[in-house]
């Protein structure tokens, strides 16, 4: 499949092109600034539509995703955190819904948010199953330990072990590290140094009593992190040295969390995640590095060749929203809500988007769906109305979730 965008203003952390066009063939941008003579079809865009990589949320539990938050922190660790969710009617709710459906909403969560790309944290035996029939892209290629402690959830078999294969396979290696304030927590830096599993290949979650000491280790090391405000508010009324990690040159990426503690989705995360700078620090954090937070930041990160920027030869992973500042995109991103965002696409293909780009969905998708989302007209891969009515058997009650809004 052969087609063209034309009109948008194509932006990434690195440059802005005003009144441009992409080509794309076979899942990839093969022009820029050119439109082929033959192609299947051409989306025309407003003349004030911003192009940007389709998003990437760095941290999520898709097993995790339900509604409203549980807890009433401040919690010492995760721990108690995870005994009062698990004693929540909430959880004892969200468990009446297959794994499958919760992972498709966890999926549609990020998908309505411009999210095109997802790490979901968990082990492989969970997820790998289900990766191949979601709509977003989970990150597949990860090895994992649930954190440095003795309490984890052992999840992988052992940090050395696992971190040894992500270096032999390029590939990252995944914990939670110092996500609390008791003892062993803080130690969590300290430990992975002793193990030789602090490198380039290494994303460490949340960073909560990261010293100073441990993040000029993390920077010295190139290691990466991934900051979750919402959650980390939510569950500690704390968060990580942000600042501290941005000033070293570290790595950051931003993810939500699971929505039982996190943010609702990642526009969401980005806006919390500048006003809580602000609130902290009592200065604006740059929007464009709020932007490149969830997009090559992430990218590098995970290791993930060809997404996270728009360039010939990269996946055609494209978000286009609409309203905000002309003058500055970067600002119009971090902004944005749903009724913003006007097409979602995932290799070359519409997966998600306005009604007005119904004709680009036909020549794409055999399953698809027409929906209302806050009021408005818009067209989702798959069958999410199935899936919500599915939920309904499931809990008695006919719940409408406000990180995926549909109007019935």
């Amino acid at each position: 499949m052969k087609y063209s965008i034309v009109g948008g203003n194509i932006v990434t952390p690195e440059f802005i092109i005003h009144h441009s066009s992409l080509s794309i063939e076979n899942g990839k941008i093969v022009k820029i600034g050119q439109v082929e003579d033959k192609e299947d079809f051409k989306i025309q865009l407003n003349p004030g539509s911003f192009i940007f990589p389709a998003l990437i949320n760095a941290h999520d539990h898709l097993l995790g995703t339900y509604y409203p938050r549980v807890g009433s922190g401040p919690y010492l660790n995760w721990l108690p955190w995870d005994n009062d969710l698990k004693s929540h009617n909430i959880y004892r709710e969200r468990n009446q819904i297959s794994v499958e459906d919760i992972y498709l909403l966890g999926s549609y969560r990020n998908l309505i948010s411009g999210a095109a790309t997802v790490s979901d944290l968990i082990p492989h035996a969970v997820n790998d199953p289900l990766i191949p029939k979601m709509p977003v892209r989970v990150i597949k290629d990860y090895t994992v330990e649930h954190e440095c402690s003795s309490f984890d959830l052992r999840w992988g078999r052992g940090i050395s072990m696992e971190h040894r294969e992500a270096v032999e396979k390029n590939i990252p290696f995944i914990t939670h590290l110092e996500e609390g304030y008791d003892e062993e927590s803080t130690l969590g830096v300290d430990i992975l140094g002793e193990l030789k599993a602090l490198d380039e290949h290494t994303v460490l979650i949340h960073g909560l009593s990261f010293s100073e000491k441990d993040i000029d280790r993390i920077a010295a090391s190139k290691a990466n992190v991934v900051w979750c405000p919402t959650s980390n508010y939510f569950m500690y009324k704390e968060t990580t040295n942000i600042k501290r990690l941005l000033e070293k040159g570290v790595n950051v990426s931003l993810g939500t969390d699971s929505p039982m503690s996190g943010g609702l989705n990642i526009l969401e995360e980005m806006q919390f995640a500048f006003s809580l700078y602000q609130q902290l620090y009592q200065e604006e954090i740059d929007y464009k590095t709020l932007v490149k937070m969830v997009t090559t930041n992430p990218a590098n990160a995970f290791r993930l060749k060809g997404l996270g920027k728009i360039e010939i030869g990269s996946s055609a992973d494209l978000l286009i929203i609409e309203g905000g500042e002309t003058q500055n995109p970067y600002k119009s991103l971090v902004n944005a809500w749903f009724d913003n965002i006007q097409l979602v696409i995932k290799e070359g293909a519409p997966v998600y988007g306005s009604n007005e780009y119904l004709e680009a969905f036909k020549k794409s998708h055999s399953h698809y769906q027409l929906i209302r989302l806050n009021g408005k007209e818009k067209i989702l891969i798959g069958k999410p109305i199935d899936l919500y009515k599915r939920i309904w058997n499931n809990i008695s009650t006919e719940k409408i979730l406000p990180f995926f809004p549909i109007d019935f």
